[in-house]
């Protein structure tokens, strides 16, 4: 299946350019604010090994077929995976993207974490960059879709449903109606809480952080933080403005109590609802060329260990010293 998958999409060839602080044209997305916390991947590749030789065998093919989709949806294949191997990523942990395989867990690093950061009093320490994963063998199509969305997040972007410009403040409604009663975990992590710790301005239903930190899954839905993440809109936008195609927005029976019936999130002025995303969208592939292709770059040489850097040979007569 997964053979099949990669053998019909087509590829696409094109450019790059790397970026730091930069202004962007009108194109619509939601990213990272690079410099911020973290930065782009250096010449636009992610360079991975993977926790096991079991995981690579499961999950190379897999991984691949993802960005193919991308691919398919016409990104640059500039935009590329670069195996590595397990030695590198442990010498060269914040280099990479460590690849693990989990039970049911789909997660990733977003960006390229600014190391000098770590262990200050302003930002908590940081991780190796993963990609968590997990296999449905039943359902490859959706496996490979998921993986897809998880890259879209490695390479810089944000949930498109989490743009700040389309709530209002404290995590209000506005362009959304989300239902945060809706949500599986509601019950269970709501428990003991009063109404204004569940809903007041700063509540666990109304602000991404404090939901986030009580492992609740409504800081998956709720806005993202303005000074943290980059919003094409700026701090307004309305219902026309969203990417409904994006493979970066959940669909609004995502996370419920009844997927069938309880949406946790809608449109507000009419009720519509969407389903997933099967492939990027153009605005996702849009998104990806502004970031990486800004004329207001300022390149991130790649490390000279990185047989990209034109200090490598120097590096390697050296490292063996």
């Amino acid at each position: 299946m997964v053979f099949l998958l990669l053998s019909i999409f087509p590829m696409v060839d094109g450019g790059h350019y790397d970026w730091e602080h930069a202004r962007f044209p009108s194109t619509e997305f939601l990213s990272i604010r690079p410099g911020e916390r973290s930065l782009l991947w250096p010449e636009s590749t992610i360079p991975l090994c993977y926790d096991s030789d079991e995981t690579r065998d499961i999950f190379h093919d897999i991984l691949w077929a993802a960005m193919r989709l991308w691919y398919a949806a016409g990104l640059p294949e500039s935009f590329r995976l670069l195996e590595i191997n397990r030695l590198s990523c442990i010498h060269n942990p914040w280099e990479s993207v460590y690849v693990e395989h989990t039970r049911d867990l789909l997660a990733s690093a977003i960006g390229v974490p600014i190391i000098s950061m770590d262990g200050t009093s302003h930002y908590p320490e940081l991780s190796k960059p993963t990609l968590q994963v997990f296999i449905d063998r039943k359902n490859m199509e959706w496996t490979i879709k998921a993986i897809a969305h998880e890259l879209g997040h490695t390479f810089g972007l944000l949930h498109e449903h989490q743009d700040q410009s389309y709530w209002d403040v404290h995590g209000t409604d506005r362009v959304f109606k989300f239902n945060c009663k809706n949500l599986r975990d509601f019950e269970e992590v709501t428990g003991g809480l009063t109404t204004e710790e569940i809903w007041g301005d700063d509540g666990i239903c109304r602000d991404m952080h404090t939901a986030e930190s009580y492992g609740f899954s409504a800081a998956e839905w709720l806005p993202e933080d303005g000074s943290k993440a980059y919003s094409s809109h700026g701090w307004w936008a309305n219902s026309d403005m969203v990417d409904w195609e994006s493979l970066m927005i959940y669909p609004s029976y995502g996370d419920s109590i009844d997927e069938d019936k309880l949406p946790v999130l809608s449109r507000k002025y009419d009720g519509w609802t969407w389903d997933s995303n099967w492939s990027p969208s153009i605005g996702d592939v849009a998104a990806l060329k502004t970031l990486y292709h800004s004329l207001f770059t300022n390149p991130l040489l790649p490390f000279w260990n990185d047989v990209r850097s034109p200090y490598f040979a120097v590096f390697r007569i050296y490292s063996s010293c």
